[in-house]
């Protein structure tokens, strides 16, 4: 069995490493041209227009809008069940006592 492991190990190191057969390496490529004209400088298209104003939006935070969104739905469902929670007191644009 160690036999037949060492032929195939020989013969697997045969097919893996590679044979040089010209010695002597080959001579590098010429470097083509340069164009003669240049290429235009890059110009990114993010700064184009003026700079954003951060004083015209208003900042939503989305973890305290989800937060109140779960507080409201909770106090709405309360409610269905005749349960009176203190909150707004206008529900969808309508005054609720």
């Amino acid at each position: 069995m160690t036999d037949l492991i060492h032929r195939l190990a020989a013969w697997m190191r045969l097919l893996l490493i590679p044979h040089r057969t010209d010695p002597a390496p080959h001579p590098p490529a010429p470097r083509p041209a340069p164009p003669s004209h240049p290429l235009p400088a890059h110009r990114s298209p993010y700064g184009l227009h003026a700079p954003l104003d951060g004083t015209a939006t208003v900042a939503v935070r989305p973890y305290l809008t989800a937060h109140e969104q779960r507080l409201r739905r909770r106090e709405l469902a309360l409610a269905a069940l005749g349960l009176d929670m203190p909150g707004p007191y206008w529900i969808h644009g309508t005054e609720v006592a």
